[in-house]
């Protein structure tokens, strides 16, 4: 209870205590946004290590692999390559490091789920921030 000038009790505003609520619910939200936008930079920064190294290794297999002499002769022997093509074409495939391929397009998914998720979880904490504290405009005399 609040007391006015006179000692009297004065009964608090009776929206006073809905907007104290709601304002917490928003620093809650707030709070868990801010969490998730962690775990999110977190994944980014894992996922940006991930396709470093499996690029690494998606060079280390091709550079093992027949892939690069299969597709040499594209320009060496080009009639050969389209009299055979269903042969050459399964050549190809099957010298292909697909392991470390798929390795890469998880890395890169990862990556851009991740991206996706810390632009979200930004973009609602920079609206809360602006629910919370607004922005106080200063009153100009027009001087």
């Amino acid at each position: 209870m609040f007391t006015n000038k006179h000692n009297s009790p004065e009964k608090p505003p009776k929206r006073l205590f809905g907007m104290i609520m709601g304002r917490l619910k928003l620093e809650k939200s707030l709070k868990i946004f801010k969490e998730k936008f962690s775990v999110s930079l977190t994944a980014l920064m894992i996922s940006a290590v991930l396709i470093i190294a499996s690029f690494i290794l998606f060079h280390s297999e091709l550079s093992e692999s027949e892939s690069a002499s299969f597709l040499s002769l594209i320009f060496s022997d080009t009639f050969a390559v389209i009299l055979y093509y269903q042969y050459f074409a399964l050549a190809v495939l099957e010298s292909m490091p697909i392991v470390s391929i798929n390795a890469s397009l998880a890395a890169i998914l990862l990556l851009m789920i991740a991206l996706r998720l810390a632009i979200r979880y930004y973009s609602k904490i920079s609206t809360l921030n602006k629910l919370i504290n607004p922005p106080s405009h200063k009153a100009t005399d027009g001087k």
